[in-house]
This record gives structure tokens, C-alpha cells and sequence, in this order.
């Protein structure tokens, strides 16, 4: 398996814990209790800045390859660009009304919680699909050459929250993340 697909499975990891914490939190909100808006606001700041700004666009070069080399993925492949398209979208408007909620906007919990735990749903269904179907069949159509001019393409950027110089906006989500673990 190549540096990047690994790489890319452990970013899987890390976004699925994320999205964990950001449900636990809607479901606070949804039991009528006060969830921690600004933790809520710091993971979708990340989600769609890190994986919409890097890993997707990432993706999406491999899998353009994947279907020149592979056309039966075409329609595979269109899908996921558009999925992470609505990715993008949602987490955009999901950030807006959390900054707007932390902020001090009157905003319905209600179409906060259905943009959030569809947002979640999609995501991981999304990520679901990459690991069990597009991963194995990038494995075996793409070489070391491939990577290499993939690699080249996107200008590299550490992960600023699971990376190796975390950026201090994100101090709430490690704090959180390290609790979790001790529990």
C-alpha cells in the first residue's frame, strides 16, 4: 500500500473520530442539554478546512486517474466528486449557523441538528465507501509514479490537528480528544 493511501486511511480514523465528538454533542443538544457550541464550531471549522482543502482535492486527482486507467468507475467517480462537493456545502452552512449559535444568533436547534447529523451520516457513508471499495481498487491500478506526480500536484500542508506542529485554534478539539482517551 502506498504512503499516500495509508496516510489517507489514518485521516479516515481521525475524521470519524471527530465526527463521534460532534454527534456526542448533537446528542446533548438533543436531550435539551447545552453542548459545547464552540467545541462543535472548532471540529466543523477543521472538517472543512483540512479535508475539503487537502485530502479530498487529494482524492479526487487519484480517482480522475483511477477512471482514465479503469472508464467502468466514470459514474463511481462522478459520484464522489459530487459527494464531496455537498460535503464542502454542508460544512460550510453547518460552520455559519455554529458561528452564528456562538456568536449569540436566535437559531432552531432543530435545523441545526438535522444539517449536523446529516452532514455525519453523509460523511461517513462517504468514508465508508472510500476504505471498503476505491482504496483496494487504487492499490492495484496506481504505481509509486502515480503517487509521486499526485503527491507533486496538491502543495503538502501537515495536518494542523492531528499533525506533527498541532495549530493552537485547535487546542479545544485536543483537549476533548485526550479526555475521551482517558475515559
Amino acid at each position: 500500500m502506498s504512503a499516500t493511501l495509508a496516510q489517507w486511511h489514518i485521516e479516515h480514523v481521525n475524521f470519524a473520530r471527530l465526527l463521534a465528538s460532534l454527534e456526542a454533542e448533537l446528542d446533548r443538544f438533543h436531550e435539551g442539554e447545552t453542548p459545547h457550541y464552540e467545541l462543535m464550531l472548532d471540529i466543523m471549522f477543521y472538517m472543512t478546512h483540512y479535508p475539503d482543502a487537502v485530502h479530498h482535492p487529494k482524492e479526487d486527482l487519484a480517482f480522475a486517474l483511477m477512471k482514465s486507467r479503469e472508464p467502468r468507475l466514470c459514474a463511481i467517480v462522478e459520484e464522489l466528486d459530487c459527494q464531496h462537493e455537498t460535503l464542502h456545502a454542508a460544512g460550510g452552512e453547518l460552520v455559519e449557523r455554529l458561528g452564528d449559535i456562538v456568536n449569540g444568533s436566535i437559531a432552531s436547534r432543530e435545523s441545526v441538528e438535522l444539517l449536523a447529523r446529516d452532514y455525519i451520516a453523509t460523511f461517513r457513508q462517504h468514508m465508508s465507501f472510500e476504505e471498503s471499495r476505491m482504496l483496494p481498487i487504487a492499490a492495484r491500478l496506481l504505481n509509486d509514479d502515480d503517487w509521486a506526480a499526485i503527491d507533486a500536484e496538491i502543495r503538502h500542508v501537515d495536518d494542523p490537528l492531528f499533525g506533527p506542529n498541532p495549530e493552537p485554534r485547535y487546542a479545544t478539539i485536543e483537549e476533548h480528544l485526550e479526555r475521551q482517551v482517558r475515559v
